[in-house]
């Protein structure tokens, strides 16, 4: 199941919105999380995808859900089906 990069990187849409909202720059993001600003605008642009710890670093340090994050809010109940259904034809 191939999927477009746009629909790959909720993170990063979620991100710069959260930031904007925040008043947040990606450079104090950056600084907290002690890394550099490239690395979060490469989060951003869906350049790079974060690990599962920054993941869960930047959801405490924003406030936010991490399933809200990553887009998992945003998938249909279909398509939970779909997977429930390919994942009893491998067992």
């Amino acid at each position: 199941m191939k999927q477009s990069t746009a629909k790959l990187n909720k993170f990063g849409e979620k991100l710069a919105y959260i930031l904007t909202v925040k008043e947040w720059s990606q450079k104090q993001l950056a600084e907290i999380l002690g890394t550099s600003q490239q690395c979060i605008s490469r989060w951003v642009n869906g350049n790079r995808e974060p690990s599962l710890d920054d993941v869960l670093l930047v959801c405490n340090i924003l406030d936010e859900d991490p399933n809200e994050l990553l887009g998992f809010n945003d998938i249909p109940a279909e398509c939970y089906n779909n997977y429930g259904n390919i994942a009893k034809r491998i067992k």
